[in-house]
């Protein structure tokens, strides 16, 4: 009888270990009256979830949008804006009506504030006073007025203000550049990608590698020559290349120097013009060629130098005096 009661006591016992498990296998089994009213009603009272019905904080893709990075710290989440915005004054107006610095500080404005901002025109916006950003470049001690005056010269020219004006100068070398064709953004192909921002220099256009190779039905742009054709400057800017010429590519003033000069204006004398600095890839060849060379030369001393111990030269003095006769010196007869 007793047998029997502990078996009934285990039965039940299994009986609601199973119930227990069942509970907590059935979603929305044990969801509270907050959790029911946030399915039930939407959004509405639920902000504090972060979109996630367990009410945990989660970061997502729509946790943090324009470019911002979700970080989880325990008790709210929070967008990181970490924008390397460069310095270059670029004023562009946004839809918000700020003008700011640049379109970098645009888009980072817009991460901060988590609301879409985009560019309506280049520039400043109308009776904007000043551009957002500024007040960085005030705590670093530049100037924005000095950026403005040459904010023309973009895609790596310098600016070089003078009395007679502004020039934009690309001093781009690629002549230490092996053939790599690739395509650009414009639809031309270059010989290799220093090419590519030579023309985004030359033209102050934006042109990108769009991939490697040829572009189809476009021929490789051998050192840029296709780029711009060079025309001749203005006499009031015919003299400013100390030594050099000035030549007129896409409406930009730049100085062609000669043969050991250097500078915006050809005015520095270049002495790196004396020495051949091969690039990498023709050092390696000298390199190897210097091995070879010394290689063979190792080879043919060796050789040389058992020649010599294999058939040392005879003592040509000895052997003379073999050959002599002997006098004596009472005149008689020779004895050979």
């Amino acid at each position: 009888m007793m047998s029997a009661g502990l078996s009934a006591a285990a039965a039940r016992c299994c009986v609601a270990v199973l119930g227990l498990l069942l509970l907590l296998r059935v979603p929305g089994a044990l969801m509270t009256d907050t959790d029911t009213d946030c399915s039930t009603h939407g959004e509405h009272g639920c902000e504090g979830l972060s979109g996630n019905k367990s009410g945990l904080h989660v970061c997502n893709e729509s946790s943090c949008v324009f470019g911002g990075i979700c970080r989880d710290n325990g008790s709210h989440l929070e967008c990181l804006c970490q924008f390397q915005c460069p310095r270059m004054f670029d004023p562009v107006c946004g839809s918000d009506g700020d003008t700011y610095h640049s379109e970098c500080f645009l888009r980072q404005a817009a991460c901060e504030q988590q609301s879409p901002i985009t560019i309506i025109t280049e520039g400043h916006c109308p009776d904007a006073e000043s551009a957002s950003g500024d007040t960085d470049l005030e705590s670093s001690g530049l100037e924005p007025s000095s950026y403005s005056r040459c904010s023309s010269c973009r895609f790596g020219a310098e600016c070089d203000e003078d009395s007679e004006g502004i020039w934009c100068v690309c001093n781009i070398d690629c002549g230490g550049y092996n053939l790599n064709p690739v395509c650009g953004s414009d639809g031309q192909s270059y010989s290799n990608p220093c090419q590519v921002r030579e023309a985004s220099c030359l033209k102050q256009a934006q042109i990108n590698v769009r991939h490697l190779g040829q572009c189809s039905g476009s021929a490789v742009l051998v050192g840029g020559a296709n780029v711009g054709r060079a025309m001749p400057c203005p006499e009031i800017n015919s003299s400013s290349c100390v030594h050099g010429t000035c030549e007129m590519k896409n409406d930009l003033a730049t100085c062609r120097c000669n043969l050991g000069f250097s500078g915006k204006h050809c005015e520095l004398r270049d002495f790196s013009e004396l020495y051949v600095v091969p690039n990498g890839q023709k050092l390696q060849y000298i390199l190897i060629a210097a091995i070879i060379a010394a290689v063979q030369i190792s080879i043919i001393i060796a050789i040389i130098i058992c020649i010599t111990r294999i058939h040392p030269k005879k003592p040509r003095a000895r052997l003379q005096k073999q050959n002599k006769g002997h006098f004596p010196k009472d005149g008689g007869r020779r004895i050979v």
